[in-house]
């Protein structure tokens, strides 16, 4: 149940991100400064974290239908978390 309601939820704010909508929930976005916010591609930004959340929750689904690969999807949500991080820091689409 839940797993149900996580699925649901990342489902629902992935969707919003995607649409370039709620980007006031990516930390730090909600406090930039209008000079920090003009230089940053924030549909860009929005793609990149919403489609995060679409893998996490088909992640979730999967755990939650075969728990013995539980370990191996957290590992992969923790490394796909990391590496999206980078990519969104040092990658130029982000930056306008």
């Amino acid at each position: 149940m839940v797993e149900l309601i996580m699925i649901l939820i990342f489902i629902l704010c992935g969707i919003q991100l995607w649409r370039g909508k709620w980007l006031w929930l990516i930390a730090g976005y909600n406090t930039a400064s209008k000079q920090e916010k003009a230089t940053l591609n924030g549909k860009a930004l929005g793609k990149a974290m919403g489609g995060i959340l679409f893998i996490s929750a088909a992640l979730i689904g999967l755990i939650s239908l075969f728990p013995e690969i539980q370990l191996m999807a957290v590992v992969v949500i923790i490394v796909l978390v990391g590496m999206m991080i980078a990519y969104i820091n040092t990658s130029p689409r982000f930056k306008q």
